[in-house]
């Protein structure tokens, strides 16, 4: 299984839905203030912020990598399709990256990550993306987080090794009288403010640290091309 089907299969047993709600408020209220319409959500994942998208009138697209996820997206009733960046053909007033979504790339994936970003934005539109701190890392995402239900026993051990933090999740899930493994490792890599100040046609005009999970942990980017 896939590592990112496999963080669709144990979502429900994470959880973390009113944070998240909470960062959906945020991004709301920083795209009323741009006055955008046609936006593009990269990463969508279940697809909530895509429905509330909807909800406030805006014309989405959502994109993700995981096939699942985007199953339970359009189970919502909202445009998200399972495919990469590059291979989208439309053009977009405004892309939001939410959820860490640039922290699942290395420096080299990042660079060509907005190269492609770069063709599917309009004239003077805007990306906003929220990137874990340091804090984020070190604080909030290392250590250990077992979950459990009737059926399912979820263990996450992440280790923050030289800028990189590693993620192994181990599932096991209950069928009969027999229990089913699930495991992979998912990486993410910290990325200090300055990389972003120095992207070719990306003008980072606003950054806002916010506390979703522990002290400043997160940092919300608003650029403009």
């Amino acid at each position: 299984m896939k590592a990112l089907d496999l963080y669709a299969k144990i979502e429900p047993l994470i959880g973390f839905y009113e944070e998240y709600s909470q960062l959906y408020d945020r991004y709301i209220g920083i795209l009323k203030a741009l006055h955008v319409e046609h936006i593009l959500d990269i990463g969508c994942g279940n697809g909530k912020f895509l429905q509330r998208l909807k909800s406030a009138n805006y014309s989405a697209v959502g994109i993700d990598r995981s096939k699942k996820m985007v199953n339970i997206a359009n189970s919502l009733g909202v445009n998200a399709k399972n495919i990469e960046l590059k291979d989208l053909k439309e053009k977009f007033d405004c892309a939001t990256a939410i959820g860490d979504v640039l922290n699942y790339m290395n420096k080299e994936e990042l660079e060509n990550f907005f190269l492609d970003l770069k063709c599917h934005l309009k004239k003077d539109s805007y990306f906003i993306a929220d990137i874990n701190t340091l804090n984020g890392f070190s604080d909030v995402a290392e250590g250990l987080l077992l979950k459990e239900s009737k059926k399912e026993f979820l263990a996450i051990e992440a280790d923050f090794i030289s800028s990189t933090l590693s993620t192994k999740i181990t599932l096991f899930e209950k069928e009969k009288d027999l229990y089913m493994k699930f495991t992979d490792t998912i990486l993410q890599y910290y990325h200090p403010i300055e990389l972003f100040e120095n992207i070719d046609e990306f003008k980072l005009i606003r950054r806002t640290n916010i506390s979703m999970f522990g002290d400043f942990d997160k940092t919300i980017l608003l650029f403009q091309i």
